[in-house]
């Protein structure tokens, strides 16, 4: 690679007909027989054509012998956060999630890079496809209102959180989709080809936020409306815009809104905060306890959602108390507060880090364009109170964005490319191969698990002999496989353990849970551990890890069936509440 050339060469088509069809099925891929059946799917196949798209771009870059990249300031920032990822490794609890993460991260960066080299127009096309999906999800989540259930999600009932779900994943998720896709949609307004397609996918993103409840994706969308009002200037449009969200807000209204607002008023008023958060209090107070166990450095990357059970109990020891939740799921794999994560993750410098492209983005903000506020205006709300940059629907978005900032910015070169085109285009075609081949096989050990959960659950009310057989045949399922699985391994000595303790193989089910809490140390896994040793007449010890994890989640007292044993453990609760 040489000297700089002018203009830029007219990008491929193909990298950005696979992006868009990657993006599609993003918003909409639901796996029913997966332990995860929104969220992984989505990821892998993100991840996946990520890769591709890379791979094809850098092949049709070595036959015009010219490549584009971005460079300068910005663009250093965004590379530095996996190798920051990755040296976090050396000190993490579990140094496998740190390395993942650092590639996962890896892949995004180079994405994003991807997207700042196929102009505005192209990256607007991807926003207008992935917001495309959205809507699909938004029909879907709106026939579910209507009383035709598309699909139900695990353990919940058709009159609960899945009347409002669409295809993209819970309501959160959904609404979080749909404001990040609007900046960059708002941001092209003015140009005069298919205006009307981008007004009517406008309104019926800011429709789909309204109607999911989702009290972060509401505010977020009033504050993007707000800066982009701000930034047209326009009386008329001032009052056109007024109109329409007010009409948009009546029919949210009349589809449950109101009484989640009437809600929100109440615990406002009574000073239920802890329920106005729907209990992300529970998992700031544990970012907050591994910043304090470990200010400089982190707990690694990746490491909150194996650090997030010890680091709650931490903190009740140092505060005393019980638990507020009033769930029975009691795990936090993210903190519902992205800043707050990175930091603990990442210490002292994930934060500088955070702070140096926040103090770039705002040095160079004349240059960016209206997409820098738009974006900030629409992710600050979700990044504060959601995970949207743990998530592929809300990383596709703000992927886009920044390479929109990024492109606008100027760092963006194309030189001659003379030699090692072809070693280049080989090695990343074998990456795009190994990455793929590893997103499908995570999605099939995700839909295994999945399966293995069903046959437990559907064996709880079966005859003693059926629950016996079925129970031994998936820990035989496990045990076989386990072995080749070490990121999985404590979650799968998990269902070893509960498939043991179905057959009343107690020692037996203790020591699974032990070995998951040693390699993970989970709520489900201390619970069951509690239950197993009681059942083995080891009680006073059975009750000090039940009494624990309850108190984290006083909920979970209700899975103990044993009225004397319930007893014991609420009594140790009060003794707790009375610290």
């Amino acid at each position: 690679m040489a000297r700089e050339k002018t203009p830029a060469p007219k990008p491929s088509h193909w990298p950005i007909k696979v992006a868009a069809i990657g993006f599609f099925l993003a918003e909409i891929a639901v796996l029913r027989g997966a332990a995860s059946p929104f969220r992984l799917p989505k990821d892998a196949i993100v991840l996946a054509t990520l890769v591709i798209t890379c791979a094809i771009a850098v092949w049709a870059a070595s036959r015009r012998r010219t490549i584009t990249l971005p460079t300068g300031r910005i663009a250093g920032i965004f590379a530095a956060l996996p190798i920051l990822q990755a040296i976090s490794a050396l000190w993490s609890a579990s140094p496998l999630r740190a390395l993942e993460s650092a590639a996962f991260t890896a892949i995004w960066v180079v994405g994003l890079f991807w997207a700042t080299t196929i102009g505005s127009d192209g990256r607007s096309k991807l926003a207008m496809v992935a917001a495309s999906g959205v809507i699909v999800s938004a029909a879907v989540m709106m026939l579910q209102i209507g009383g035709v259930h598309v699909f139900r999600l695990a353990g919940e009932s058709a009159k609960g959180r899945v009347s409002n779900t669409g295809l993209t994943g819970n309501p959160s998720d959904l609404a979080m989709a749909a404001v990040l896709l609007l900046p960059l949609i708002l941001a092209g307004w003015e140009k005069p080809s298919r205006s009307w397609l981008r007004a009517a996918f406008a309104l019926i993103l800011a429709m789909a936020t309204l109607l999911t409840r989702s009290l972060s994706g509401i505010a977020a969308l009033v504050l993007l409306v707000f800066v982009w009002l701000y930034q047209q200037r326009s009386k008329r449009l001032w009052i056109s815009a007024t109109a329409i969200l007010t009409a948009l807000l009546i029919l949210a209204l009349a589809t449950g809104l109101g009484s989640r607002i009437t809600e929100v008023v109440y615990q406002i008023r009574t000073g239920k905060w802890y329920e106005l958060f729907s209990a992300r209090g529970d998992g700031w107070t544990a970012a907050a306890e591994m910043v304090r166990a470990r200010p400089l450095t982190g707990v690694g990357a990746a490491n909150y959602d194996h650090l997030y059970y010890p680091s709650r109990l931490s903190w009740f020891d140092r505060h005393g108390g019980v638990g507020k939740r009033g769930q029975l799921a009691s795990h936090f794999s993210w903190a519902h507060s992205d800043p707050l994560q990175l930091t603990a993750e990442l210490g002292v410098v994930g934060l500088i880090w955070l702070l140096f492209l926040a103090a770039v983005l705002v040095k160079q903000r004349e240059r960016a364009g209206p997409a820098l506020a738009l974006g900030a205006a629409a992710l600050t709300p979700l990044a504060l109170l959601h995970y949207p940059t743990h998530l592929a629907v809300g990383l596709v978005p703000i992927a886009l964005i920044s390479a929109e900032v990024v492109a606008s910015i100027g760092a963006v070169r194309t030189v001659e490319w003379r030699t090692g085109r072809m070693p280049a285009v080989a090695a990343l075609s074998i990456v795009a191969l190994v990455v793929s081949g590893w997103q499908i096989q995570r999605v099939a050990a995700d839909v295994w698990k999945g399966s293995l959960e069903s046959i437990l659950e559907a064996s709880r009310t079966a005859p003693l002999n059926i629950r016996t057989q079925r129970s031994a045949a998936v820990e035989a399922s496990i045990l076989g496989r386990i072995d080749r699985m070490p990121r999985n391994a404590p979650e799968l000595w998990r269902t070893v353990g509960r498939a043991r303790y179905m057959r009343s193989d107690y020692a037996g089910s203790e020591t699974a849970f032990r070995e998951a809490f040693k390699g993970w140390p989970h709520e489900d896994a201390d619970f069951y551990l509690g239950l197993s040793l009681v059942a083995q007449g080891r009680r006073n010890e059975g009750i000090q890890h039940l009494a624990r994890v309850c108190r984290t989640n006083p909920t979970l007292v209700r899975l103990i069936r044993d009225r004397d044993l319930r007893r014991s453990v609420e009594d140790v609760l009060e003794a707790y509440r009375a610290q």
